[in-house]
């Protein structure tokens, strides 16, 4: 067996101890940078832990938030109710008896005294229209009709409409009455309220139509009318704070609310409500 060359040897000897070097310099590597990614990954959990942390906070605050609203909400329709069963039952009947009472005193007066009678009759005039004006803000709060059912309330609420603004009104209905419960018929009509509040001032309809279903689970209100119609632009808008208020009112009770507009052509919106107040 011939033995290389000694020249030979130490080239592979360098070689060798250079492929070792590399080799010892390449695993240094490749252990710092898996402890890099080792790092980055515990970086990465942890960040996404604090994300989903953060995720979960403006989740519960979200719900808390919506809680809140819909007591708010809730508290509010408690009170109008209130405020308006005084208005109509206490200051209507002070009113009442100031109207018998003037009346006697217009009956007991001589009819040489034509003065004091006029005087009498301008004071029963102002007290019939005051009358009136409680009655309207007595209904302007929370329509006493409302304990009747929905259905007869919009009936009521649509005649009021076209009476007061002269634009036509038609409603059908599936059935005699819906079966949601006294606070998601509030909420329909207050959101009906809103809608007509804004076909009146931005629609320039002659006539609203609305219909109403009732499926197994859902309450469905549609009213359309034949105004210059909504654009993409104001349905989308910020700055529409009616849209957003009834999309609000809706989602407190797990429903939504839809616009489409055609421009120059009509208006839809379209409520939605789940008979169970989306508590199943």
């Amino acid at each position: 067996m011939e033995l290389l060359p000694s020249t030979e040897q130490n080239n592979l000897t360098r070689q060798f101890h250079t492929s070792q070097q590399l080799i010892a310099e390449l695993e240094t590597r490749l252990t710092q940078v898996t402890a890099q990614l080792l790092a980055a990954k515990a970086n990465l959990a942890s960040e996404s832990a604090d994300h989903q942390r953060t995720e979960d906070e403006f989740r519960r605050s979200t719900e808390q938030l919506r809680e809140l609203s819909a007591r708010l909400q809730s508290v509010r329709e408690e009170e109008r109710t209130r405020i308006a069963r005084a208005i109509h039952d206490e200051l209507g009947q002070t009113l009442t008896g100031l109207k018998m009472d003037v009346a006697w005193l217009q009956s007991h007066l001589e009819p040489q005294q034509p003065a004091l009678l006029a005087k009498t009759q301008a004071m029963s005039d102002l007290i019939d229209t005051t009358v009136q004006m409680v009655r309207r803000i007595s209904t302007e709060l929370r329509p006493g009709i409302l304990d009747l059912g929905l259905v007869a309330t919009i009936e009521w609420q649509l005649q009021e409409f076209q009476t007061r603004t002269g634009i036509e009104s038609k409603f059908s209905s599936d059935s005699e009455e819906t079966i949601l419960d006294d606070d998601g018929s509030t909420v329909v009509f207050r959101i009906l309220q809103e809608i007509l509040t804004n076909v009146v001032r931005h629609a320039q309809a002659t006539q609203v139509v609305v219909t109403l279903e009732e499926t197994a689970t859902f309450l469905t209100l549609q009213v359309r009318d034949n105004g210059r119609g909504m654009t993409e632009s104001e349905i989308h808008s910020p700055k529409s704070i009616g849209l957003l208020g009834m999309q609000e009112r809706a989602r407190l009770r797990a429903g939504e609310v839809h616009f489409h507009g055609t421009p120059g052509q009509e208006t839809t919106v379209t409520v939605r409500l789940p008979l169970d107040g989306g508590n199943k």
